[in-house]
């Protein structure tokens, strides 16, 4: 637990109040005489922070020798992740393979991150501030945008047996998880920080929580169109699929669309409306697999249980969306 602080306001001059800062937290953030301090003010005080660190948080990954490509890829994504603003892969042997594989999922997956420096044996990223340019809730909807445009024409692809456009969704899913790391870390960042907490334009840190949910949710959303791309992409046995399908996957669209909306734009009404509607998809989709054609074989069937099964998976979380959207604009409801 951290420990708390009581101190009594003392008056100087005629105008100026004054606090004493407590010498345990002094010492161990480093400050010394005439450094600053941030001050800044909340719904429910003030909140005083160290001002240092001008050259912003830097993490150095040790790499042991053992490691796989895809675990070295995974620890540099966790110092992304938590806000490290330069990070450097020390390696114990010249390894090609592990950093290529390192320097292209960081230019295909994340946002900001260039390569300052490389040897035979470290590599250095740098992540450069990108938070003014990419506003929170506009990478959101664009990450949202990106992701409703794939489930539309994954569903037209499987229709057409379209294999080019299929592969085009699923290249299409980079630029979402592009989006979710980079919000990912703008809101790990807010967490200890109110100033981004307040560049963001948000209130408190637990609001962090339900655009991680979001989020997380719009990446899963654009994981389930990619499963319906590779599906048409690896299966040889075609058909023309039924009209109702079209119509189940244009709904599940909307309601993902409006979930998000309501989000971004807070609205219990919209968010509610959205959460009865997804019930009503859900009984449709039970609807058409109860009545699926007789003359489908059983690679049919399961193409068509795979596709619905996913829209399942969309429409949840759309809903999960549309709950975190009431929950945001309830926030600073006064209570009945």
């Amino acid at each position: 637990m951290q420990p708390t602080y009581t101190r009594r306001v003392q008056k100087t001059g005629r105008s100026t109040f004054i606090i004493s800062l407590p010498k345990e937290w002094v010492e161990k953030t480093g400050l010394k005489k005439l450094d600053t301090v941030k001050i800044v003010t909340l719904p429910s005080g003030l909140l005083v922070t160290a001002d240092g660190n001008e050259g912003g948080r830097e993490s150095v990954i040790r790499l042991g020798g053992g490691e796989t490509p895809d675990e070295v890829v995974r620890l540099f994504f966790s110092k992304y992740l938590d806000g490290s603003d330069r990070i450097r892969v020390e390696l114990t042997a010249y390894s090609p393979q592990t950093i290529s594989v390192l320097k292209d999922r960081i230019r295909r997956w994340l946002v900001g991150v260039e390569i300052i420096g490389e040897t035979a044996t470290e590599l250095t990223a740098q992540v450069l501030p990108a938070g003014d340019k990419l506003p929170l809730k506009i990478s959101l909807e664009r990450m949202g945008e990106i992701t409703a445009h794939m489930l539309e024409e994954a569903l037209a692809a499987f229709s057409r047996n379209d294999k080019a456009l299929a592969e085009d969704v699923v290249r299409r899913d980079d630029e979402v998880d592009r989006f979710y790391h980079f919000i990912v870390r703008q809101l790990n960042i807010a967490v200890r920080d109110y100033a981004t907490l307040r560049n963001l334009n948000l209130s408190d840190p637990s609001e962090c929580i339900n655009y991680v949910l979001v989020a997380k949710s719009i990446e899963r959303a654009a994981d389930h169109a990619v499963t319906i791309s590779n599906r048409t992409l690896t299966t040889t046995n075609t058909y023309k699929p039924d009209q109702r399908l079209s119509k189940i996957n244009a709904k599940v669209v909307e309601l993902f669309k409006t979930s998000l909306t309501s989000f971004i734009y807070p609205s219990t009404d919209l968010a509610n409306r959205t959460l009865n509607q997804i019930a009503d998809v859900s009984s449709e989709m039970n609807a058409y697999l109860s009545s699926q054609k007789k003359s489908l074989d059983l690679e049919q069937r399961l193409t068509e249980l795979v596709v619905i099964n996913s829209l399942r998976r969309v429409a949840e979380y759309a809903a999960d969306i549309s709950e975190a959207a009431i929950n945001i604009a309830t926030k600073d409801s006064p209570s009945n």
